[in-house]
């Protein structure tokens, strides 16, 4: 580049100097830049069993029980004779039946709790980047011109 050539605007690249050159003083240059466009797809991230499993505990119940005793009750009495001798009789012997509780343990299952099993979308926000591309303006100017810059934001 000579001293009189001029790198005016963005990043400078040399310029065709076969190309046909189109001498307008009204001409345009459409600039196009890329844009990050973001696609979802739903994937499976795994799955999840919910089953049930026997676990065991020892509990311990207190049950109240009773159970009989004998009970000899001794009393005075007045002295009368008595027709029969010592140990004539059989019916001098009584018998009472005596009982206890006796506890056993049965089960039976109940239903003690229910789970009930869902899902549901969760949403958060994500970033994901990526470098995008523009054009810009490259101007390159020869002997002494002079070139102002109108920009006109249009988004």
């Amino acid at each position: 580049m000579s001293s009189q050539d001029q790198h005016i605007f963005g990043a400078h690249r040399e310029h065709d100097d076969t190309a046909d050159l189109r001498e307008q003083s009204d001409a345009h240059i459409e600039l196009r830049e890329e844009e990050l466009a973001a696609r979802k797809e739903s994937v499976e991230t795994g799955r999840v069993s919910v089953g049930t499993e026997i676990v065991e505990d020892q509990q311990t119940l207190e049950v109240p029980v009773t159970h009989d005793e004998l009970i000899v009750e001794r009393r005075p009495v007045d002295r009368r004779p008595s027709d029969e001798r010592i140990g004539a009789s059989a019916e001098d012997v009584v018998r009472v039946p005596l009982h206890k509780d006796q506890v056993s343990v049965d089960k039976q299952a109940v239903v003690y709790e229910e789970v009930s099993v869902g899902k549901q979308a969760v949403e958060e926000t994500q970033s994901v980047s990526g470098t995008v591309r523009k054009e810009v303006v490259d101007v390159d100017s020869s002997g002494d011109v002079a070139v102002s810059d109108r920009s006109r934001e249009q988004r």
